[in-house]
C-alpha cells in the first residue's frame, strides 16, 4: 500500500501561514502521504520552511525537510496523470467534473501513474485557470452556516478517504467501475491538446472571443468525462491538425 501512496503528492498553492504548512505536514504523515509541493510561498512561510511549521509538524518533519517548493502551479503538476482539485466555492461551471470527498479513492486508485491533490489558499482557494488543470474537482460537504474548512482539515479528509479506501479494500478492490489501471495523459499533454482546441473553436467561428471562456470549461468538463489515454489525446490533435490543414487547402493558403 505504502508504494501506491507514494505516488500521490498534495500541492499547496500560495500557503498564507507557516503553522497551517506544518499541521497538513502532520495530517498527511498520519495517512501515509509524504510528498509535498509548496506553489509561490511568501517569504514568511519558506522555504526554508519556517519554525512555526516545525512546531505543528510533530512527527513530521521528514515531509517539510523533502518539501518542494516551485513557483507555479504547472510545475508542480509535472510528470502527473491524475490532478484533483479541491473548493468549497459555489461556480457557475465547473471545468472537470464534481464529487465528494468520499468519492476521490476510486478515481485515484483507479488510476496509474502520479496523483495530484490540489489545495488552493486560506482566503479564497484556487482561481478559475487554476481550477481548469483539474481532471477531478473534489468538494467536501459541509453545513451551509459554515462551509469553509482549515487547510490542514480538508487535507486530513481526502488524505483519510484515499488512506481507509486502500487499507480496507485494496487498490484493486478500490478502483470499481471507473477503471482498472487506467494510464490517464499526463497534464502537460492534456493542456496541448486544450490549447490546439481552443484556437481551432475560435478559427471556425464555434465560438467567439467573448464567450471563449465559458465554452472552454464546458469543453474541458467534457473531455475530462473521458479520461483520455496518452493515445487518445495524440489521436485528437492529429484531428485537430489535420482539419486545420484541410482548412487552409480549401481556403487557398499555402
Amino acid at each position: 500500500m505504502s508504494r501506491e501512496l507514494d505516488r500521490v503528492r498534495v500541492v499547496l498553492v500560495e500557503p498564507q501561514e507557516p503553522m497551517n504548512l506544518g499541521a497538513v505536514a502532520r495530517a498527511m504523515r498520519n495517512f501515509g502521504l509524504f510528498r509535498l509541493y509548496v506553489v509561490n510561498p511568501p517569504s514568511r512561510v519558506g522555504p526554508p520552511w519556517a519554525r512555526e511549521a516545525y512546531w505543528l509538524a510533530v512527527h513530521a518533519e521528514e515531509v517539510l525537510d523533502r518539501a518542494v517548493a516551485v513557483t507555479r502551479l504547472e510545475e508542480a503538476l509535472e510528470g502527473v496523470h491524475l490532478v484533483v482539485a479541491t473548493t468549497g466555492r459555489p461556480r457557475e461551471l465547473y471545468p472537470a467534473p464534481v464529487v465528494p470527498a468520499w468519492e476521490v479513492p476510486r478515481h485515484v486508485l483507479a488510476s496509474r501513474g502520479e496523483v495530484a491533490l490540489v489545495f488552493g489558499r486560506e482566503t479564497f482557494g484556487l482561481t478559475n485557470e487554476e481550477l481548469e488543470l483539474a481532471h477531478l474537482i473534489g468538494t467536501i460537504p459541509a453545513a451551509p452556516e459554515q462551509p469553509s474548512l482549515n487547510l490542514a482539515q480538508a487535507v486530513v479528509i481526502f488524505a483519510y478517504e484515499i488512506f481507509q479506501a486502500a487499507l480496507k479494500e485494496g487498490w484493486a478492490a478500490a478502483a470499481g467501475p471507473v477503471g482498472a489501471g487506467e494510464e490517464l495523459a499526463e497534464v502537460s499533454a492534456l493542456e496541448g491538446f486544450f490549447q490546439d482546441l481552443g484556437r481551432y473553436i475560435l478559427e471556425i467561428g464555434f465560438t467567439d472571443e467573448k464567450r471563449f471562456p465559458y465554452a472552454m470549461r464546458r469543453l474541458r468538463r467534457i473531455f475530462h468525462k473521458a479520461r483520455l489515454t496518452p493515445g487518445e489525446v495524440q489521436m485528437l490533435r492529429g484531428l485537430l491538425h489535420q482539419s486545420r490543414y484541410h482548412m487552409g487547402k480549401r481556403d487557398g493558403q499555402p
